[in-house]
């Protein structure tokens, strides 16, 4: 059989949605990206005038980007190249992510939380939502977003972002890390060591204490409840369990981002201008050197085997990796053994099928199926 085509996997977890090509399977040559995701780097210059601190990918090829100028760029084409759409933000833009169905929210240091509904053309302003500013931002699937702020508050939104709700002071410090690990499960990190985890899409939050061992800058999550953050004192750290405990993995960079690319193989992106990878779920790192201008703050996975990062110099730097044939696919999660039930392990993208239906990943250990005859 050959490659699935016009198929876009959107994050949320009640929906499937048939779209259009989120994770790249439908452009450069046909098969499954190799194991050298995000080993080489080209520097596309500079792209934003300001300092680039928030990065995300919507599908369809379509990568956004906000800056310390207060405006909003956006790539058609993996972020090979890029449109600036001029000023769109009422200050720097802090945090971004992208819903599924074309909307994509953002939020600034003004504390406004901004909206678009056709994958960042176009914007809305929703009027100040935070009480500080955005630090960061994920979508948790359901309609369910969520903010952290400067003010150690959480904001959550249940209708993809359209209303919000102030959950309180939930951190202890400024918010600077967030990850979703599905099932509910939401991760934060705070810039006084702590981590704070919820079960139930951030209604309710605990407080694990201070775990890290300096302020966390960034955070992600690889599946198999395997998550990992970066924090200020150089240190990686990793949890199995989908964030209840954690291990210290000793000295690494100052990692201020994350991303993780399928596979195994995560991203960090350094306070010295570094890339630090990983090929076997962030248990140990190899360091490739120079590859920014300045420290990287943002990181996002487009599928397809392409990887962007973003700098402090407004420099966005992309990573392209050569493709299997179709011949070397039945080695790649496209073509591993159908899910057993709709809560089975796997990470968000990945496809499978059998000979009566696909079987798609929408967000970590949750799968839904469609049948190939009413493809």
């Amino acid at each position: 059989m050959s490659l699935l085509t016009k198929v876009d996997v959107e994050v949320g977890l009640s929906e499937l949605v048939v779209d259009s090509d989120p994770l790249g399977l439908n452009s450069l040559s046909p098969g499954i990206y190799p194991e050298d995701v995000g080993k080489k780097w080209a520097d596309l210059g500079v792209i934003a005038s300001g300092s680039i601190r928030a990065m995300t990918y919507c599908g369809n090829g379509i990568a956004l980007l906000g800056d310390g100028d207060f405006h909003v760029h956006r790539s058609t084409d993996y972020g090979a190249t890029w449109s600036d759409l001029g000023v769109i933000a009422s200050d720097d833009v802090g945090a971004m992510t992208y819903c599924g169905n074309g909307i994509v929210l953002f939020g600034d240091w003004d504390y406004h939380v901004w909206r678009s509904t056709d994958y960042g053309a176009n914007w809305t302003d929703l009027g100040v939502i935070a009480g500080g500013n955005i630090r960061t931002m994920i979508y948790c699937g359901n309609g369910v977003a969520l903010i952290g702020s400067q003010d150690k508050h959480v904001w959550r939104s249940t209708d993809y972002g359209v209303n919000w709700s102030d959950i309180g002071i939930i951190s202890s410090d400024i918010i600077y890390g967030i990850t979703y690990c599905g099932n509910g499960i939401v991760l934060i990190g705070d810039d006084n060591r702590h981590i704070y985890r919820s079960t139930d899409y951030g209604a309710n939050w605990d407080d694990l204490g201070a775990i890290a061992s300096s302020g966390i800058g960034t955070m992600t999550y690889c599946g198999n409840g395997i998550a990992l953050l970066g924090d200020e004192n150089n240190h990686v750290w990793r949890s199995t369990d989908y964030g209840a405990t954690w291990a210290d993995l000793g000295h690494v960079d100052i990692v201020q981002s994350m991303t993780y690319c399928g596979n195994g193989i995560a991203l960090a992106g350094g306070y010295d201008y570094h890339v630090w990878r990983s090929t076997d779920y962030g248990a140990t790192w190899s360091d490739l050197g120079v590859i920014a201008s300045s420290y990287i703050q943002a990181m996002t996975y487009c599928g397809n085997g392409i990887v962007l990062l973003a700098d402090n110099d407004g420099h966005v730097c992309r990573s392209e990796c050569a493709f299997k044939t179709d011949e070397c696919a039945s080695e790649s999660a496209i073509s591993q053994a159908t899910p057993a039930s709709a809560g089975a392990a796997g990470h968000k993208g990945e496809i499978r099928w059998d000979d009566g239906f696909i079987y798609v990943c929408i967000a970590d250990d949750t799968w839904e199926k469609v049948a190939i005859a009413s493809w």
